[in-house]
């Protein structure tokens, strides 16, 4: 169904943003995602990369896709939390306007099957599978927790917060969105400039730390990096960086692997059956100038 379908992917999701009307553009906290349909958005098919970004095509770009969005290709390996942001994003209300808006609802309804059929054969019960539940299991000694950002990470671990009874101060620099959070959960919101920390834990859900607040910080009992970028020749009493994180999640990965070569038959199987439906559909998005 999907031979013109082509995907544009970049591990840099703040540089280098694509804009263009034929591509419809999905921005997560690991990846940039724009993708379209070739007879919209004209890419020889031998072309491999595209202003900096990947390309994939027709099939390979289905596959990659179902990959996002269940959570292998995550950190955190079968992460839950992509499936709902890709939902999220491809609702009906806002792909309306959308060139290829019919064909789209189509391949997100596609994928987010197939992810469900990936998810309740392959990753039940495969360790942890969200943010939120790791930095719970990390905090359950802290009550009073400054959760920094607000941003897809930080709000995917604020509930996790909330349902264990945290005393929670989120910061952040969008001032909108920290008025939705305050009104949805019952929390304090403070701007990155008008908050002074102490001695709570703390959990960095941002891209950067600004100011000086890698200093203001080293008073904090516990600190929780989801940052790529460790901090290095600090003064912290117990910090936890990503590194870390992944490391000590090492404890499922025997059985991560295995389920890994299973996952591959898996998805080619399914890729098959997507490729040949295709003999009966000449056009790849059938409905796409209908």
């Amino acid at each position: 169904m999907w031979s013109n379908l082509i995907l544009l992917h970049s591990n840099d999701p703040v540089g280098n943003p694509l804009d263009d009307d034929g591509l419809e553009v999905w921005q997560t906290c690991q990846r940039n995602i724009a993708f379209g349909d070739r007879r919209l958005f004209p890419i020889a098919e031998t072309e491999r990369f595209y202003k900096g970004y990947e390309v994939f095509h027709g099939f390979e770009a289905y596959r990659f896709l179902l990959e996002v969005v269940s959570g292998l290709r995550s950190k955190l390996f079968g992460e839950s939390e992509i499936q709902a942001q890709f939902r999220d994003r491809f609702r009906e209300e806002k792909v309306t306007e959308s060139t290829f808006a019919l064909s789209l609802l189509r391949l997100r309804d596609q994928i987010l099957e197939h992810t469900k059929q990936i998810r309740s054969k392959y990753l039940t019960g495969l360790g942890r599978q969200t943010y939120g539940s790791i930095a719970e299991s990390y905090l359950q000694k802290h009550n009073s927790v400054t959760l920094l950002g607000t941003g897809k990470l930080a709000t995917s671990i604020l509930p996790y917060l909330i349902s264990k009874g945290k005393d929670v101060r989120l910061i952040g620099r969008n001032q909108t969105k920290l008025n939705e959070l305050q009104k949805e959960f019952p929390i304090t919101t403070h701007h990155w400039e008008d908050y002074q920390p102490g001695d709570e834990a703390i959990v960095i859900a941002s891209s950067f730390l600004p100011f000086n607040w890698d200093f203001m910080i080293e008073s904090s009992s516990f600190i929780l990096d989801f940052r790529e970028t460790t901090i290095k020749n600090h003064n912290y009493k117990n910090y936890i960086p990503l590194s870390q994180i992944l490391s000590d999640l090492q404890e499922t990965d025997e059985q991560i692997q295995s389920v890994k070569m299973d996952l591959q038959f898996f998805l080619t199987e399914l890729t098959r059956e997507r490729e040949e439906e295709q003999i009966h559909i000449m056009n790849g998005w059938e409905d796409l100038l209908v």
